[in-house]
């Protein structure tokens, strides 16, 4: 069904838009909900972590900052800190194929390939996002499951490409990839960064930014002088929080005062919580657990530098929005970190992925920190904002609707 006052989009994905989880995918989906414009009607086809208020098999109307969608969970899940035996994304692909729901939009937009295998026989347009380059899953260190399998992914890849309208990867090198590999589609694939909720993450006042400096080590206990660091994400491998930890211990020595805090949950949460008491930093180290939107833009604002020890990455919103909020940024130098954060302007590189390396990263940081904190770092985010990103992304919706409406036009003479 089509939307006669402009278009209707609906997003498949495993994502609950009004859960609590970090990850960034999540997040860019609550972007694209919030941000549409009023003549494109939104809905999302996702998971629910909350069956009494979003329940499961059900279509509820929600809002997210004051916009309207329609949520439709097909499958409950819990923010577990193990991972599934069987994957979301399967038990999500098979609810789909068992009961898929009746859904009135012109577009459809998935976040994996996946889940498309539950539409091949629908003829409305389909546009992808690409989160990663899936190079990645070639290597054996690789947290995502389809390593052990990459010769099936590939090929899922040749079966379901050719069904997208539109491809937007979010790593460079991914776009430029799957242009050499697929030249007779190569006008489909497109590099799209990703954006920053400004609205949400900003640079704090003073009076602000001295609240929530306070609010933060009153919270986890540190003293009012103490130096914070934060990182926001998923535990699990590809996120390396050990690694990070690792690099904190040795930074005690040259910054007594230095506390951090990990915001997010994961299957690392037992082994990083075990390894912080053998090395004795639990009056240092704190794990927040996963927080909404809200609580992390207030983290951002109260800590002194944000720390990601990511073994790789696509193009992480955390450093977006850290940047966002004037918080200067010490990173392996993974994905798209290396377009945003430039040494000697806000923030600093590790030149390897080691712990030592990002311990060099985060002690540069420091020593350079008043020239990185405030303007210059809110100034390296001013071209991934949501009126820069999204506007290609909502003309696109707006061009395949235009489409799917003449189609059916067509066919109903």
């Amino acid at each position: 069904m089509s939307n006669p006052d402009g278009s209707a989009v609906c997003i498949v994905y495993t994502a609950d838009p009004l859960g609590d989880t970090t990850g960034g995918i999540d997040s860019i989906i609550r972007g694209v909900l919030q941000y549409a414009p009023p003549d494109i009607r939104m809905s999302v086809v996702g998971v629910t972590t909350d069956r009494q208020q979003r329940p499961v098999r059900r279509w509820t109307a929600c809002s997210i900052a004051g916009r309207a969608f329609d949520f439709y969970p097909v499958v409950g899940i819990r923010n577990s800190t193990s991972q599934a035996r069987i994957p979301v994304t399967l038990r999500f692909l098979a609810a789909l194929g068992l009961r898929r729901p009746a859904i009135n939009a012109d577009v459809l937009e998935f976040h994996r390939i996946e889940p498309c295998l539950a539409f091949l026989k629908d003829p409305r347009p389909k546009t992808l996002v690409m989160h990663q380059n899936m190079e990645v899953i070639r290597n054996a260190e690789s947290d995502i499951r389809w390593k052990h399998w990459p010769g099936l992914y590939f090929g899922l890849e040749d079966r379901l490409l050719p069904k997208f309208e539109s491809v937007y990867c979010v790593r460079e090198d991914a776009a430029k990839a799957y242009r050499d590999r697929y030249p007779e589609l190569a006008d489909r694939f497109s590099f799209t960064p990703t954006w920053v909720d400004t609205r949400l993450f900003s640079e704090p006042g003073v009076e602000q930014r001295r609240q929530q400096h306070r609010g933060i080590r009153e919270e986890f206990g540190f003293s009012e002088d103490s130096f914070v660091l934060v990182t926001v994400g998923r535990l699990d491998k590809q996120k390396n929080p050990l690694r990070l930890l690792e690099a904190f211990r040795l930074l005690q020595e040259r910054m007594p005062d230095a506390r951090l805090v990990y915001v997010g949950e994961g299957v690392l949460r037992a082994p990083l919580e075990d390894k912080v008491k053998q090395l004795g930093l639990g009056p240092a180290v704190k794990l927040a657990g996963a927080k909404p939107p809200a609580q992390v833009s207030r983290y951002l604002q109260g800590a002194d530098m944000f720390v990601l020890s990511s073994d790789y990455e696509g193009m992480p919103i955390c450093v977006l929005e850290a940047l966002a909020s004037g918080l200067p940024v010490a990173s392996t130098a993974v994905g798209e970190v290396p377009r945003v954060v430039k040494p000697g302007a806000n923030g600093e590189l590790a030149g390897e992925l080691t712990a030592d390396a990002l311990a060099s990263a985060i002690g540069r940081c420091r020593d350079r920190l008043e020239s990185y904190v405030g303007a210059p770092a809110v100034a390296s985010i001013r071209e991934f904002t949501p009126a820069t990103v999204l506007s290609p992304i909502y003309d696109n919706y707006r061009k395949l609707a235009g489409r799917a409406h003449r189609q059916t036009q067509g066919s109903a003479r």
